[in-house]
């Protein structure tokens, strides 16, 4: 789900002319504006018939940048490229939360983020 949810990410043109390929599980990449995707959870389906191929996952996509309007903007550019999800590795994609903050990064540089929970289904 990982690799094809990235790839999803950069498929979607107004999301690659905010942030490039800067879009990574895990970390925040150096430059900005960027985006950190961690996977907060992800449970298989199953009925009294075994496992079935689709599973709802939670994640967390943190879009960061210089300022307030540059990481909202691209938080919108997510939201839009799941709208774009589709069938058949995609049965859905919610905007469940959305809250906005602030951190320094090592050098004390002020950076904005705006993180959202996103479910996603995922045909496996």
């Amino acid at each position: 789900m990982e690799e094809a949810f990235r790839a999803a990410l950069l498929a979607y043109n107004g999301l690659t002319a905010l942030v490039g390929t800067r879009i990574d599980w895990g970390e925040r990449a150096g430059q900005l504006p960027s985006i950190r995707l961690l996977l907060v959870s992800g449970v298989p389906l199953y009925t009294y018939g075994g496992r079935v191929s689709l599973t709802p996952y939670r994640v967390q996509a943190d879009c960061f940048g210089a300022r307030y309007g540059v990481a909202k903007a691209v938080a919108r550019a997510v939201q839009g490229a799941c709208d774009t999800l589709s069938r058949p590795v995609w049965d859905a994609c919610f905007v469940e939360a959305e809250r906005d903050d602030q951190e320094r990064d090592a050098g004390g540089t002020l950076v904005h983020r705006t993180s959202l929970d996103l479910r996603l289904w995922h045909h496996s």
